[in-house]
């Protein structure tokens, strides 16, 4: 059951409170005003409201302590404070002229200190005191197995003081993400700095993967500043911009005195934000680390995905950084044991297979025991072998639509499409589109926060990438009317802020990312405020989109060239880039690919070799001249997951099989988390025929991100080789294209072979024009040929062969199948028939480890 907070204040402070609640996102508790008609349904409102809230706010003005009806408020929470000692009380002064002494006795013991003046500031530390309060119990609040960490870490601030004969003033808390950061940060300031309780309550700004400094500023003064002025960001940002690193670094320094004044930390959680491409700190951290120094007071937490290398670590005895360890086995079962209290549920672990291989992760514990709560564990007991299919499998059964709701379904869909967005424009979604009141939204909201579904970040809700990415994959991306419905309230939104002046970033970053999606582009009044960090995961998420939209693949250069002139960090340049150049090769833009290619050399980027690579093997269908690159590639260990792959699929398509053996030995680690290398994998075990374990493989591989189409590709191709059931596989491939399933072309390349082998010419040259329309070069003469051979013109297969000027291992393989077909016809003359069946043989002899129907992805 949600908690419930009643907010007591005088009709006259309700204008400025109704602001704080703005930033009280419902969901998170029912957040009550006193707004009652006079007389007893007034009094019995109150008292049946008070009675059951878990943390009564009395917002304390003059007018407040002597108003007789917030008077009766008072004399309530203290009898709810007698009956229930959990109950938590604060006072929140709205102004210097009223004093302690203004409360009753009992009371002041509740007055809360400095905390800040802001509506934002106010309702952060109410959310703040949820957390800690009646929310400590919830799944995603507790703290788990960190106990040792802990005391090393206090040990690890005593020995920097002894040495320095000072506090360190920044923590870098560096690991994986999904394993507990900023759960562990909120138990450490505590437990080090126990003097100091208001650590806590500071701002955790939740930024993008590259953000830069740039966007630790813009969120520094939001965060202070709650109608930060919409007109004069641009032009702030283009001054910021402009500064030098050093004057950049005193700016940032000045908003965080503002939370050093109020005793508050502040955390940045970043990814990759503070590092460069290669691994060490940007210019402008070093420079920032120094000026922190010089101020003590300043408690600044950094959540990053990798560790701060010794010898910089060395310049800056202010700074203790802790790598967070994933959680051990025992901490797994005590946190899901926990987690099943707090969904009133009877403690029930699945198996010590599944427990294991969990991983340490304690947002899959978590959403593994909501599984077990809803389902029981023989749900997820049959088959847990594989760590990423049981992760995907856990996340994907909560996700199944079969299991939400209508209301619930919306607000995933709305929350797939953008980073995070908040909680009042979810809910305006929600109350138009659904024609309710807010406390269904505030339940169905707790319910997906119950589900491990939705995150909340202050004011904002959001969810996690991993659950992101499979939500899309499993279910697109919602209905175009709910799409509609968002972007009438998101224009809404941003006239009200533009009419009032009001920068909200994560109302400006929705319409970015919305805009992306609908096949617009970024209105010019939004060019000054989007951020390089945010260009770059739009144009990200819109890559990703191209794989089934080539459309998607147009949006990217668009969006993603300007790039080359912005003023931006150059680790971000390259990255938005790199998906400007893979769209490029893939739409056959060869004069762009080429122009970008010699600005990466000039830029002596790392990403190049694999880029150049990419290219060669993609477009100009050239794997001998990509391997060097790949190899050179693989040295730099830039997009080592894709250089593994590509590599693979060279030395597949070359039929150079001891090298592709050595790969798969080397980077074993690489098969069961990379798409691409699982799926060459997976071509090799069909070549050998051990299909059984091919099979198992391809589970693994649908269970993937973006993986089913070439999963359902990889079933057809095993019914082709193993089976010959031709007609199968075309049924299986065409209810994927009904389906809307993605890799269009993938899928039409397959079922044209398969028709084509079937006797289907309709089919298959249907497919063949599609792949024309589409520019697809490869494999067109192949399906043709087929066509051809399933008529019986060998002559006319032969000779359509021949015309493609670069044969692949397919190839040579269709040919030595029309050359068998041939010498058992009965129009071959007998003399021939053994020479044909032996070229044959030495053709499947060169490429013994390859399949016939292998198709490129």
């Amino acid at each position: 059951m949600l908690p419930t907070v009643f907010l007591s204040l005088e009709s006259t402070d309700e204008a400025f409170v109704l602001q704080i609640q703005r930033f009280l996102p419902d969901g998170l508790a029912y957040f009550y005003r006193r707004s009652f008609a006079n007389g007893e349904a007034l009094i019995s409102a109150m008292e049946e409201r008070v009675g059951k809230a878990s943390l009564f706010v009395l917002f304390a003005s003059k007018k407040a302590i002597k108003s007789p009806w917030v008077g009766f408020e008072i004399d309530k929470a203290r009898l709810a404070k007698i009956k229930d000692p959990k109950f938590r009380i604060i006072v929140v002064p709205l102004g210097p002229e009223v004093t302690h002494a203004d409360l009753p006795g009992w009371m002041r013991d509740y007055w809360v200190g400095p905390i800040g003046q802001s509506p934002r500031e106010l309702a952060r530390y109410i959310r703040c005191a949820l957390i800690t309060g009646p929310l400590s119990s919830l799944p995603g609040h507790q703290v788990y197995g960190r106990g040792d960490l802990v005391d090393m870490a206090v040990n690890q601030v005593g020995e920097i003081v002894l040495r320095t004969e000072m506090t360190p003033n920044i923590l870098v808390l560096a690991g994986n993400a999904g394993i507990g950061r900023r759960t562990f940060s909120r138990k450490f300031l505590t437990a080090a700095f126990p003097s100091t309780p208001e650590l806590q309550y500071g701002p955790v700004l939740l930024l993008p993967q590259f953000a830069d400094l740039a966007d630790i500023y813009r969120t520094l003064r939001q965060e202070i500043e709650t109608d930060l002025p919409l007109s004069g960001v641009a032009k702030d940002l283009e001054a910021f911009a402009a500064a030098s690193v050093e004057v950049q670094s005193n700016e940032v320094i000045l908003r965080l005195k503002h939370f050093a004044d109020l005793g508050q930390a502040v955390t940045v959680v970043t990814g990759n934000g503070i590092f460069q491409d290669k691994g060490y700190l940007k210019p402008w951290v070093p420079v920032l680390f120094q000026q922190i120094a010089g101020d003590r007071r300043i408690r600044l937490v950094l959540v990053t995905n990798r560790q701060l290398h010794d010898n910089e670590l060395r310049n800056h005895p202010n700074v203790l950084q802790l790598p967070v360890p994933p959680l051990k086995e025992a901490d797994i079962r005590t946190l899901m044991i926990g987690a099943s209290s707090a969904f009133g549920v009877k403690p029930e672990l699945p198996s010590n297979d599944v427990i294991r291989t969990i991983g340490g992760h304690p947002g899959i514990a978590r959403a593994t025991a909501a599984l077990v709560a809803r389902k029981g564990s023989a749900a997820i007991n049959s088959d847990p072998s594989d760590l990423f299919s049981l992760q995907e499998d856990i996340l994907g059964e909560s996700l199944d639509f079969a299991s939400l709701d209508e209301r619930q379904k919306d607000i995933l869909s709305v929350l797939s499409w953008v980073p995070q967005l908040a909680g009042e424009t979810l809910k305006q979604v929600f109350l138009d589109r659904h024609k309710t009141q807010p406390k269904v939204f505030a339940e169905t909201v707790s319910s997906l926060i119950l589900a491990c579904l939705v995150e909340v970040s202050g004011p904002n809700y959001l969810i996690s990438g991993p659950v992101r990415s499979l939500f899309r994959r499993l279910h697109g991306y919602g209905s175009r009317e709910l799409m509609a419905a968002f972007s009438v309230v998101l224009k809404s939104e941003w006239e009200a802020a533009t009419q009032h002046d009001e920068m909200r970033a994560e109302l400006l970053d929705a319409i970015a990312f919305m805009a992306a999606i609908e096949g617009g582009t970024l209105p010019l009044e939004f060019r000054g405020l989007l951020l390089p960090s945010t260009l770059q995961a739009i144009v990200r998420d819109t890559y990703d989109r191209g794989h089934d939209d080539q459309e998607a693949l147009n949006r990217v250069i668009a969006w993603g060239t300007p790039a080359l002139t912005l003023k931006m960090d150059e680790t971000t340049r390259e990255e938005i880039l790199s998906y400007v150049l893979r769209a490029q090769t893939r739409l056959g833009d060869e004069a762009g690919a080429e122009t970008m290619l010699n600005f990466f050399d000039q830029r002596q980027y790392r990403s190049r070799f694999y880029l150049r690579a990419f290219y060669m093997r993609l477009h100009k269908n050239d794997p001998k001249s990509a391997i060097p690159l790949l190899l050179e590639a693989r040295k730099v260990r830039k997009y080592m997951g894709q250089v593994v792959g590509d590599l693979a699929r060279s030395y597949q398509n070359l039929g150079m099989w001891s090298p592709l053996r050595e790969l798969v030995r080397d980077e074993v680690s690489y098969i069961g988390r990379n798409p691409v290398l699982l799926d060459v994998h997976i071509g090799m075990l069909i070549a050998q025929g051990d299909f059984d374990e091919a099979e198992r493989a391809i589970r693994t591989l649908r269970s993937l991100d973006r993986q089913e189409a070439y999963a359902q590709g990889r079933t057809a191709m095993l019914m082709m080789r193993r089976d010959q059931d031709f007609s199968g596989a075309k049924r299986l491939l065409t209810d994927l294209l009904q389906r809307g399933s993605g890799a269009q072309v993938y899928v039409r390349r397959l079922r044209a072979i398969a028709a084509a082998s079937e006797g289907d010419a309709i089919t298959a040259r249907e497919d063949a024009e599609f792949l024309k329309s589409r520019r697809v070069r490869h494999g067109i003469y192949g399906i043709e040929a087929r066509v051809l051979l399933a008529e019986g013109n060998f002559d006319g297969a032969l000779h359509e062969l021949a015309k493609n000027p670069s044969a692949t291992p397919q190839d040579e393989l269709l040919r030595a199948r029309i050359l068998e077909v041939r010498a058992n016809a009965a129009s071959t003359p007998f003399s021939d028939r053994e020479p044909l069946r032996q070229q044959a043989a030495e053709i499947r002899a060169n490429n013994r480890m390859l399949d016939e129907y292998e198709v490129e992805r």
